[in-house]
């Protein structure tokens, strides 16, 4: 590739790339220096220690199929925003997370904290969900206050503009 472009090795300072053993090997392989993407690492990182854990991956199946229920269900759609307007509550959609963004998960849950009261007025007429939101809702209270240094975090460094010598001081204060 280096050549392709006309860069000379010695002109390579580093390459950032993922944590994938193909992608370090490549880097080896080539005689260049890599640093790992923190952004991935950071992902990881919460991923094995937080996610990984039974209870917690146990509580995110289930709000992930809560959400997958109203996002598949018009009907549900429908009940859930009608329940949220008596409610006074803003419509608000419930967040689908993406496995591979532990912040997406982080966001999810927060969605359905905010609508535990809407949802708890659902449950008993959802036929189709056998477990209800709230079973879990006192696991996620203690896990979602330590994820907002980890998601600012997470922001900070997956930014158009984040610098490497902005991870180190993050690093430190987490």
């Amino acid at each position: 590739m280096l050549q392709t472009w006309g860069i000379p090795k010695t002109s390579v300072h580093v390459v950032l790339c993922d944590n994938a053993k193909n992608m370090i090997k490549a880097m080896n392989d080539a005689g260049l220096p890599s640093l790992p993407c923190f952004a991935h690492t950071l992902q990881l990182a919460v991923h094995e220690g937080l996610l990984a854990q039974r209870s917690i991956a146990d509580a995110i199946a289930v709000g992930r199929k809560i959400v997958g229920h109203f996002k598949h269900s018009v009907l549900a759609y429908s009940r859930l925003e009608d329940i949220q307007g008596q409610l006074n509550q803003p419509i608000k959609r419930l967040q689908q997370d993406v496995q591979t963004r532990w912040n997406s998960t982080y966001y999810m849950l927060q969605s359905l904290i905010e609508q535990k009261r809407v949802l708890g007025c659902l449950c008993p007429s959802m036929n189709s969900l056998t477990v209800s939101p709230l079973t879990n809702g006192l696991l996620l209270r203690r896990l979602l206050p330590y994820s907002p240094p980890f998601e600012e975090l997470t922001k900070k460094v997956s930014s158009y503009d984040a610098l490497a010598s902005d991870v180190i001081p993050a690093v430190t204060v987490l």
